[in-house]
C-alpha cells in the first residue's frame, strides 16, 4: 500500500494508520519536507511532525525573535526605568551576620 499525502494549502496530511502501516516510508518523506506534515486521525488533525533540522530552526528563529523583542521593550522603556541603590532595593531585608560584609567578602564564601 502506498503513502497517501493529501497535499493542502496549509499543512500536507497524512492519515496515523498509514504511518503504522509504513512508518519507514513516512520518515523518510518526513526527513525530506521543506515544511511539517499534519497526521490525521479520523479524519481530523492530531498531530504535527517534522524533520529535527527544521525544529532546531524554528526553536532558533523563536528565540531571535524573543531577544529582538526584548530589545525593543528595553529601549522603548528605557527612559521609563528608574534604578535604585542596592541599599533601597533590600533595606527590608534582615542580612543578619552578613550585613557587614561586601560583595567580594560575600563572593569568597
Amino acid at each position: 500500500m502506498a503513502v497517501i499525502i493529501e497535499r493542502a494549502m496549509g499543512l500536507d496530511k497524512i492519515t496515523s494508520t498509514d504511518i503504522s502501516r509504513q512508518y519507514s516510508k513516512v520518515s523518510k518523506i518526513v526527513k525530506n519536507a521543506v515544511k511539517p506534515l499534519e497526521i490525521t486521525k479520523n479524519g481530523k488533525a492530531d498531530i504535527v511532525v517534522m524533520n529535527p533540522e527544521m525544529f532546531m530552526g524554528i526553536l532558533e528563529l523563536l528565540e531571535d525573535y524573543q531577544d529582538k523583542i526584548a530589545i525593543m521593550e528595553y529601549q522603548s522603556n528605557k527612559e521609563n526605568i528608574e534604578f535604585i541603590s542596592t541599599e533601597e532595593a533590600f533595606k527590608d531585608v534582615d542580612s543578619g551576620e552578613y550585613s557587614k560584609m561586601s560583595i567580594d567578602e560575600l563572593l569568597n564564601q
